[in-house]
């Protein structure tokens, strides 16, 4: 391997070249716009980021991918979701709901200019004005609901300070610090957000060179960081492709470096295939079927009643058998592995296993209310591999219940989400999510929260949300597991989604790429990965 220092004397020396018209790239920053053709780049999967750019604003797993690693907030998580000082000199907790922060004096975007405080208050103040899709991220802040232009909870103590109030103790702030919601955005950018959502200036390891729309994303080690979170390779290439399979068979030609989605036609085999360049460990990801709160046939107590229903006519255990090839680890409740083992179950933990009859008795319960009317659809993307277990998942409730069920595709992911978003999906569709701090509330307040934007159910339950609240302000995680595991009593009975499994990080790397380790969730440390 060449050294990255000469990689990154490369990038400084280049000259300012914009890229193509088909490609959306920035030219705000001159240090972004390089030739990479001298440059080893490290190539990787990755499917077509859905939102912006924006560290508030988006929610899919690419585009946090990209964000991940052209953005960097006070703190990082390492491989195990402990948080380590990045951008931070320093934050101090002064009382139970009090933090100050100091920032680093060498922290500076990749256009130079310096990262200070009112970058990190700007940032999180407009999220919540505009909304932003994590914004409720920032809800333990003082003055978060109130309504008002700032929240009352930031203020700026000096050029590299300020002060966090928030509105109750909240168990593991210092781990929500590095999520990438709270990464900060220049303040003049706050503005411009359309703009920064394809052309980021960021202030992470990477930055981003080039978006060439459904082909590829091309990131290359930003010289001005000087975090902890150091690139060990030239840049890095996301290459998006049409299918799973395609990306797998590169792989094998060597024309792939790293992989990190197996194909279904590839999980009874790919760690035969491919010895000891298979990955397979479990993650923070859930699989679940979400179903709308306004769906046809599923409102009100006869809907409740469908709902867990379904639930209980889905054999779990055969599905990540005989589909999966055991690959997948049955759901027991709401929340995927935090640390590599599962979380403890919910009390009706009997509403997330197959019990035929017990489904059959409530189907025939709600039958009686309001007849069922129609086919029970899932939507799902052509372009991921769906088809095969949403079609065996529809034909066990149709063998349980009696009732048409099928999937619905959709030929791309980006077709999907455009539905989901819009609200015009009028059955369920799958959902995965991937928490993004190692924490319950990583999973059910995005997902289920009434105050969430990405709560695409629409459920809505105030003991729920006061639930979380209450585990947010715990003395000990003990105490928060007691009011999460109340909180996720209150999904297994209202049953908005049916959980189906939690995830395995499944990949694979090439021959001569030195293996780096996975995250807690399930994308490996790609500052990390290098040749050998």
């Amino acid at each position: 391997m060449r050294s990255v220092r000469s990689g990154l004397s490369v990038v400084l020396a280049l000259a300012v070249t914009c890229v193509g018209a088909a490609a959306v790239t920035g030219c705000a920053d001159e240090s972004a716009h390089v030739d990479t053709s001298g440059l080893d780049l490290i190539t990787t999967d990755i499917s077509e980021p859905q939102k912006s750019l924006i560290p508030a604003d988006s929610n899919d797993v690419p585009g946090q991918t990209i964000i991940n690693l052209v953005y960097s907030g006070l703190m990082y998580l390492d491989k195990d979701g402990n948080p380590h000082y990045d951008m931070a000199e320093s934050v101090t907790q002064v009382n139970d709901t009090t933090y100050d922060v100091v920032i680093r004096d060498d922290a500076v975007f990749s256009d130079g200019s310096e990262v200070d405080a009112r970058d990190f208050v700007d940032t999180w103040n407009t999220a919540v004005r505009q909304s932003l899709l994590s914004a409720y991220n920032f809800e333990p802040i003082l003055g978060f609901h109130e309504g008002q232009q700032t929240m009352r909870g930031l203020s700026v103590t000096g050029k590299k300070s300020f002060r966090i109030e928030l509105s109750r103790p909240t168990a593991g702030f210092l781990e929500r610090l590095g999520y990438s919601v709270f990464f900060p955005m220049r303040s003049e950018d706050q503005n411009q957000l359309t703009e920064r959502g394809t052309d980021p200036i960021g202030n992470g390891p990477y930055m981003l060179v080039s978006w060439e729309r459904e082909e590829a994303l091309t990131i290359v080690p930003n010289p001005r960081y000087e975090g902890p979170r150091t690139p060990q390779n030239e840049g890095i290439k996301f290459v998006i492709y049409p299918s799973e399979d395609h990306a797998y068979k590169d792989l094998v030609a060597g024309n792939l470096d790293v992989l990190v989605q197996i194909p279904d036609s590839k999980l009874a085999t790919f760690e035969d295939e491919l010895g000891s360049q298979a990955v397979s460990k479990p993650v923070g990801s859930m699989m679940e079927i979400t179903i709308p709160a306004n769906a046809s046939n599923f409102r009100g107590e006869a809907g409740r009643l469908r709902r867990r229903a379904l639930s209980m006519a889905v054999d779990r255990e055969k599905l990540a058998r005989e589909v999966f090839y055991d690959t997948v680890i049955p759901a027991n409740g709401f929340v995927a592995p935090l640390h590599g083992t599962m979380p403890p179950a919910p009390t009706d933990a009997e509403a997330l296993t197959y019990q035929p009859e017990k489904a059959r008795e409530l189907w025939e319960k709600a039958e009686k209310m309001d007849p069922f009317e129609g086919t029970f659809s899932i939507a799902y993307n052509l372009d991921g591999s769906h088809q095969k277990w949403v079609e065996a998942v529809a034909q066990q409730m149709t063998d349980t219940l009696g009732v048409p069920c099928e999937g619905r595709p959709l030929e791309t992911f980006k077709d999907m989400r455009q539905e989901v978003t819009a609200r015009h999906i009028t059955g369920a569709f799958r959902t995965v999510w991937q928490a993004e701090y190692p924490d319950e509330s990583s999973f059910l307040a995005p997902l289920f929260a009434s105050y969430s934007a990405a709560n695409e159910s629409g459920f809505s339950n105030g003991e729920f949300d006061d639930l979380l609240k209450k585990a947010g302000k715990a003395a000990t995680k003990a105490e928060a597991h007691e009011y999460y595991a109340q909180a996720q009593d209150l999904l297994v009975d209202a049953m908005p989604a049916i959980p189906l499994w939690t995830s395995k990080a499944l990949g694979a790397y090439g021959k001569d790429i030195a293996p780096a380790s996975y995250t807690w969730k399930p994308t490996p440390n790609y500052y990390l990965i290098h040749r050998t």
